[in-house]
């Protein structure tokens, strides 16, 4: 078990299966949610970064699946 204590800086948590971490960085990542997060749309980040990981393993093999993520947006006071 793991435990994480917030603060006022973390904006979002992402939860993603290996669908998404294989074939985007956490850079990656961060660039396609956070247009989202300023419009606080958490399903549209999700969305896209379904999208952008099949694209790219599109690219890469013939099989796709397991592409999982949920995105959180915080308000940590």
């Amino acid at each position: 078990m793991s435990e994480y204590l917030f603060s006022r800086d973390d904006k979002v948590v992402v939860i993603a299966s290996d669908g998404v971490w294989e074939f985007l960085e956490n850079i990656d990542v961060a660039r396609i949610v956070y247009p989202f997060y300023l419009q606080k749309n958490a399903e549209g980040a999700a969305e896209n970064l379904v999208r952008a990981s099949f694209k790219r393993w599109r690219k890469e093999e013939s099989v796709i699946d397991d592409i999982t993520c949920i995105v959180i947006f915080l308000d940590v006071k």
